[in-house]
């Protein structure tokens, strides 16, 4: 009994001498406990009072208490004998569900606000079982006077991360507070060895394209012992040797190109040129289940550092090429080759979504290349009779742009190769999809030599920054205006199937309701607040859009949400997962 009020003193002691002077040294205290205290300090916490902030508006529904629940359960069996509460918390502390073995315990957790909708972060109660947890990264376990609020040093807790299996990220707490008299170490042995468990159940509770990428990637990197990363369409997994090997940015872009070229066959062996100079070999397989493409798990290896090395090829009459404005590596892939190919005037097909920059390629190369701007743009409606004609007005040299001949409709107008060659023209063409071209667009098809695939705007999310800041100088010239960090976030998230011309629409309707300043989250069209999970109908669409515009008049409440769409807040939370709202 001495030593337990002896290191009582000492903890009172050391605490009360660390809210006078923060500097001060902190002998025989453990070192977690110390930087917690120090954090609490810094962080402004009351010692003497619980002021913590509810939260009306969590998902108790959630696919993480799904899975914890018959853990949960089973920590309240083996502790039955002890009045204790057992707590399951998201990742921001939110205490989501509370299960007690006794009424006593649940009346001192519902004093001290320790209850479901209440926050229990580090920086709101001080060192305390949830959210010391969430700063240090694992379990804890804080007993009687080492909590650094008064008001709970007469208790005990230990608690435990629960990470993702997948992504190794915390996605909430598993917690078992009780009185400090009633404490020990057993309880934190159980509430790690609860934790894992849900892991677990989250791992099987994962879908089955997900599994699959997760496999292969675990075996490849198991063997490989070299910079291993895997992609899935809402998935990065990257190996200590990746994250080392490059830095973000070169992640970054290195994921969005593997999205880009994971549906376009089992293997793959590219050599890439990354925004910061480093060129890279990438050798990859795409993962499928059943028909669906899943991801893509690839080894990377350094091909060529940096330092003192030029990104662009010299080119055969050695003047440089023109630098590509793009981090994503397909892009500028796609840029050098064709700035290449224009050069030598070879004929250039030019693949691509529509809406993706195809023709803006073609443009801007022309203008860097030969300082022109006379490009001669043929689209499907501007096929027929007087097709040769307009080419040989378009004067000396022109470049000819043959555009989506995918939409022809399988006719060349008569004279047209022979005008292309009389007027010494440069010619491209553009196309989404060659296969859908008839037999008559055969022949023009075979007269181009070369061919570039450019990536569609989703998977250069790295350009969205600039590609914004471009669009609004055009949109609104000598206006100050901009995108906050968190608009700019939920645009990077947009799948944009429309490309850049969906962008422009996006921002030119942000602009009608914010026409100059910061544009915010809530200047956005419905569509760009979602990241659905699957191909929306139009009924599912407009379905998204009431509750986006619900969430919006309510400032966010989704109880108040709910109520104004006349549904129960089970289903608006999972509309919402489905739709993958973020606004």
């Amino acid at each position: 009994m001495g030593d337990v009020l002896a290191r009582r003193k000492l903890l009172a002691s050391a605490r009360a001498e660390l809210i006078e002077r923060p500097d001060v040294e902190l002998p025989g205290i453990p070192g977690l406990v110390a930087a917690s205290w120090r954090r609490s300090v810094a962080c402004g916490v009351d010692p003497g009072a619980i002021t913590n902030r509810y939260y009306e508006d969590l998902d108790v529904e959630s696919r993480l208490v799904q899975c914890a629940r018959p853990a949960i359960e089973r920590l309240a069996e083996q502790t039955a004998g002890v009045p204790v509460c057992v707590v399951l918390t998201d990742d921001q502390a939110r205490v989501l569900v509370r299960l007690d073995t006794a009424s006593s315990i649940a009346r001192a957790a519902d004093g001290r606000r320790f209850a479901a909708g209440f926050g229990y972060a580090e920086g709101a109660v001080g060192t305390n079982g949830v959210g010391t947890v969430l700063e240090s990264g694992g379990s804890v376990h804080v007993v009687g006077a080492e909590h650094f609020n008064e008001q709970l040093q007469d208790y005990a807790c230990a608690g435990a991360p629960v990470r993702d299996p997948f992504t190794g990220r915390i996605e909430g707490v598993l917690d078992v507070s009780c009185r400090a008299e009633h404490s020990s170490p057993i309880l934190h042995s159980l509430v790690r060895s609860a934790a894992v468990g849900i892991q677990d159940a989250l791992l099987h509770d994962r879908d089955e394209g997900r599994q699959a990428l997760f496999d292969a990637y675990s075996r490849i990197d198991a063997r490989a012992r070299r910079a291993v990363f895997a992609v899935g369409r809402a998935t990065v997994l990257a190996n200590t040797a990746a994250q080392t090997l490059l830095d973000p940015g070169d992640l970054h872009a290195l994921q969005d190109h593997a999205r880009f070229v994971m549906g376009r066959g089992s293997d793959i062996d590219h050599r890439l040129d990354l925004p910061s100079g480093v060129r890279v070999r990438m050798r990859g397989t795409a993962v499928t289940t059943g028909s669906t493409v899943a991801g893509l798990v690839a080894v990377v290896a350094v091909v060529r550092e940096a330092e003192g090395v030029a990104l662009t090829r010299a080119a055969r009459d050695d003047r440089p090429l023109p630098e590509p404005a793009s981090a994503s590596p397909a892009w500028r892939a796609a840029w050098t080759t064709a700035a290449e190919t224009l050069r030598a005037r070879t004929p250039l097909l030019v693949v691509g979504e529509a809406g993706s920059g195809r023709k803006r390629l073609l443009a801007d190369l022309d203008r860097a290349l030969h300082g022109t701007t006379g490009v001669v743009e043929i689209g499907p409606v501007d096929v027929g009779e007087g097709t040769a004609a307009q080419i040989r007005r378009a004067g000396p040299s022109p470049l000819v742009v043959l555009g989506d001949l995918d939409r022809w409709d399988d006719h060349v107008p008569a004279g047209v190769v022979e005008a292309l060659r009389d007027a010494g023209a440069r010619f491209a063409a553009t196309a989404e999809d060659t296969t859908r071209c008839g037999p008559a667009l055969a022949g023009l098809l075979g007269r181009f030599e070369r061919s570039v695939t450019v990536p569609p705007l989703r998977n250069r999310t790295a350009d969205l920054p600039s590609l914004v800041t471009d669009v609004l100088a055009d949109l609104a010239p000598r206006r100050d205006t901009r995108l906050s960090a968190e608009a700019l976030r939920t645009l990077s998230r947009h799948r944009w199937p429309g490309n850049v011309g969906e962008l422009r629409d996006t921002l030119d309707a942000a602009l009608r309701r914010r026409p100059v300043g910061t544009i915010e989250v809530g200047d956005l069209p419905e569509s760009c607040q979602s990241a659905p999970r699957v191909a929306l109908r139009r009924s599912d669409e407009a379905e998204r859009d009431a509750i986006v515009g619900a969430l919006r008049e309510s400032g966010g409440n989704r109880v108040a949400a709910a109520g104004a769409l006349g549904l129960a807040r089970s289903t608006l939370y999972r509309k919402i997962a489905l739709y993958g709202i973020t606004g």
